[in-house]
């Protein structure tokens, strides 16, 4: 292969997305996802995928299978494509599409299967297809989250367009008003003093600022307006003030004098430059939102209801009634609390409600919580209990995510440098205003000082040179795997003194893996055959975890399709060969066949037995991150605080806090969602920076000073969380916090320099000396000073000490 095959796990880097890597690994890639993508893009012959990607990928984080995941949401549309004929149009959601390489390989595989056509819009993270009724929808769509995409119904389109587009027009008029105006202004201050061109020069000059202030201007007033709303003193505010007083200064001295000493020119520019800040600062936000699949909440969750005659029927969560029969199959949400029909037992997860890593088995007529998720191969039917809307779920699912609309450098010490900075302003301009009135009695000169005065010390430092820091920060974050979602997140995280990491799914993979697969290596190959035929025939995340440790151990292993393998719920499964049984599963049922003493040492989770004789002893548990002890470390050896929070059980919990390096007394265990806010509530007022992924971890996540997660595959936990990571490692979230720490202090520097250039500027203002030229060369050069110092300041480095 080319581009990234040519590396070699020496290097220490991912051979797929190049994410780096402990040298010492031996393993070329930096997650299964990883290494799932890059055979197959070898085995279809796309390997073009890494010239056009630059030689690497993106990293593929697979928390399971393609096949677990939850198509329901499709059945709809496959049914209108299949009830009609000729072409339609599908525009469906897609997350994950970084670059050109994502667009080729969409195009390719749409082309493969013979499809008419295809537009992929990377900007807004949408498909938009259009096919007919023997077009394989379901297949393609397999096909391509193969590779690590997800696909969802269209939700963003819209809101993508209303977002970004009305920044971006009013940016293009104002710029093309400043332009012009500038024009105007060179004239003038060439030497035209006098006649109809100097006349409608002016005029221009007036009708083009109230545009730009009508267009550009507003965005800062309503700005600064919703945040007085909220009570906060926003870095908006000197910026719409100084626009607002800077155009009636202009304005009254076109109206009086004829315009000779207006800085409406100035003013144009300065708005254009502001909006250019604006847009740095929510373009790469809005990218990073696109990047995922939009949060639909409750009414995205579909299920199955059982009818009379056993016809089954596609619903809506929402539409559940009490004492519906629900057909749960694998991998399938139970999306109410309910009882299990039937006669068999059955298993469910439930990390994603309480943060169990193994799942559990339920017996018939026992409730199943709401937020389980079903674990066997066979389906089972539940009854519900209650309504969607009574369920915990519900509640949890149609909270409202508020971090979307917070606001930029809105904590208290930029309130307090906002409060000091527009009453030093608005001091300064009083006293030159009665100072100047009382020794002249000229009212228009007055007004030409105050208006100088209020152009000079307009913020520039905050309306451009501190967006494109942050444009500089955020832009570093993506390329390590972090994609910031909310303005605030930055300034935030700057003053973050705690981490609370959530702990299965965060702090370790979100899967279970066998932890002492040395035990293996005891067996004979031929049993060690038998022990794969066994795992591979079922789909419990234990068996799961055995056919994998097996692959990734020993290399691929012959399918017997012929072995005589029975799994009975809740116990194991059973492989006959003649008289002998081989049995994979808990150990007194997998024990149960010996006659003798039996041999070897039963383990608490799993073992492997030839007529009741114990073969191997498998101990299985959540997979540690790999990182994860490393970036502990490095964390509380910057100063922070580690603790971990959680619902699984206190000992579950204490023992991973002691494999990640935090200590046993900052651990928590059996945390309900409403416990872990009441936990952080107790424990303020520190800034706690929070990471998890579950349902249950939702609530802390909206409480919490910064909130973060690696679950992109449950975009409603994204959806309340100030970031998103889809490195198989921590080390990103790390990296942010030292980023903005880094980026706080290039701000301070930036206020520094500007408050030197105001003590001038403002001196010169207030004597009289500045001139309306003077301001249009100032202004200007301000604002590429303090650009260029952001630049040098931010410029690339590899890592950031916290």
């Amino acid at each position: 292969m080319s581009g990234a095959a040519s590396k070699s796990p020496a290097t220490g880097v991912c051979l797929h997305c190049a994410t780096a890597m402990p040298a010492t690994d031996d393993d070329p890639f930096c997650c299964r996802g990883c290494a799932e993508v890059y055979r197959l893009l070898h085995d279809e012959g796309l390997d073009r995928y890494y010239d056009l990607g630059g030689g690497a990928g993106h990293p593929v984080v697979l928390r399971g299978e393609p096949k677990e995941r939850d198509h329901k949401w499709l059945e709809p549309i496959v049914a209108r494509l299949t009830a009609e004929t000729g072409l339609h149009r599908i525009v469906l959601d897609v997350q994950g599409v970084h670059c050109a390489a994502c667009v080729w390989l969409f195009e390719e595989l749409f082309r493969r299967a013979k499809g008419d056509a295809i537009v992929v819009n990377p900007a807004i993270g949408s498909v938009e297809l259009t096919i007919d009724s023997s077009f394989s929808l379901e297949r393609f769509i397999d096909e391509i989250e193969a590779f690590g995409y997800r696909f969802g119904p269209a939700l963003k389109e819209s809101r993508a367009k209303s977002a970004g587009g009305d920044l971006v027009w009013r940016m293009g008029v104002c710029i093309a008003i400043a332009m012009n105006t500038m024009i105007f202004g060179i004239a003038i201050y060439c030497g035209l003093s006098d006649g109809p061109v100097y006349r409608l020069f002016h005029a221009l000059d007036f009708g083009l600022s109230f545009v730009s202030v009508l267009v550009g201007g507003s965005v800062f007033f309503r700005s600064a307006w919703r945040a007085l709303q909220k009570r906060v003193l926003h870095l908006d505010l000197p910026i719409a003030l100084g626009i607002l007083l800077v155009f009636a200064s202009s304005t009254y001295t076109y109206a009086t004098r004829g315009g000779n000493t207006s800085y409406f020119d100035t003013l144009n520019v300065f708005i254009a430059l502001m909006l250019v800040g604006r847009f740095l600062q929510e373009r790469v936000l809005a990218k990073n939102r696109a990047m995922i699949l939009a949060s639909d909440g409750a009414e995205g969750l579909y299920t199955r209801r059982l009818r009379d005659g056993g016809r089954v029927e596609l619903l809506r969560c929402t539409e559940i009634e009490v004492g519906d029969a629900l057909v749960i199959g694998h991998h399938d949400l139970v999306p109410v609390d309910a009882t299990l029909l039937g006669e068999e037992p059955a298993t469910f997860s439930l990390d994603w409600i309480s943060g169990e890593s193994a799942p559990r088995a339920f017996k018939p007529g026992h409730l199943v919580p709401a937020g389980a998720f079903a674990a066997g191969a066979r389906s089972s039917i539940v009854q519900a209990r209650s309504t969607f809307d009574g369920s915990s779920i519900g509640a949890l699912l149609r909270t409202a995510a508020k971090r979307d609309h917070d606001l930029p450098r809105a904590t208290a010490w930029h309130r307090s440098l906002t409060k000091i900075y527009v009453g030093g302003v608005l001091a300064v301009a009083t006293i030159a205003f009665v100072s100047w009135l009382v020794a002249t009695h000229d009212l228009a000169r007055t007004l030409d000082v105050v208006a100088a005065l209020l152009i000079v010390t307009c913020p520039c430092a905050f309306g451009i040179a501190t967006p494109l820091a942050y444009e500089l920060a955020q832009a570093r974050l993506r390329r390590m795997g972090l994609f910031v979602r909310t303005p605030g997140f930055l300034d935030r995280a700057a003053e973050v003194t705690r981490v609370v990491f959530d702990k299965t799914g965060t702090l370790t993979t979100g899967t279970l893996a066998v932890l002492n697969a040395r035990a293996l290596d005891l067996l004979r190959p031929s049993d060690r055959a038998r022990l794969y035929a066994l795992a591979i025939r079922s789909s419990h995340p234990k068996s799961r975890a055995i056919a994998l440790a097996l692959q990734e151990r020993y290399g691929a292993f012959t399918f017997d399709g012929a072995s005589d393998v029975v799994e009975l719920p809740g116990k194991g499964l059973e492989l006959r060969e003649g008289k002998d049984r081989y049995r994979l599963g808990a150990p007194p049922w997998a024990t149960a066949l010996a006659r003798i003493a039996r041999l070897g040492r039963a383990g608490k989770d799993v073992v492997f037995t030839k007529n009741g004789l114990i073969l191997a002893s498998l101990e299985l548990g959540e997979e540690l991150r790999r990182d994860a002890r490393d970036e502990v470390r490095a964390l509380k050896g910057s100063g922070y605080e580690a603790f971990v929070l959680s619902g699984d059980t206190p000992e579950a919990t204490v023992a991973l806090a002691a494999a990640s390096d935090i200590d046993e007394k900052n651990a928590f265990g059996a945390r309900t969602p409403q416990g872990k806010v009441d936990w952080l509530r107790a424990h303020e007022p520190a800034k706690t920076l929070f990471v998890g992924d579950g349902l249950n971890d939702s609530l802390v996540a909206e409480e919490a000073y910064c909130a973060g997660t690696p679950a992109i595959d449950r975009p409603f936990m994204a959806a309340r969380c100030d970031f998103y990571f889809v490195t198989p490692g921590l080390r990103p979230i790390r990296e942010a916090l030292a980023t903005a720490r880094k980026l706080s202090v290039v701000v301070k520097r930036n206020l520094a320099i500007a408050l030197v250039y105001n003590s001038i500027t403002v001196t010169l203002a207030a004597l009289g000396l500045m001139t309306p030229l003077l301001c249009a060369v100032l202004m200007p050069v301000s604002s590429v000073t303090t650009v260029l110092a952001t630049a040098l300041q931010l410029r690339g480095r590899t890592s950031w000490k916290s």
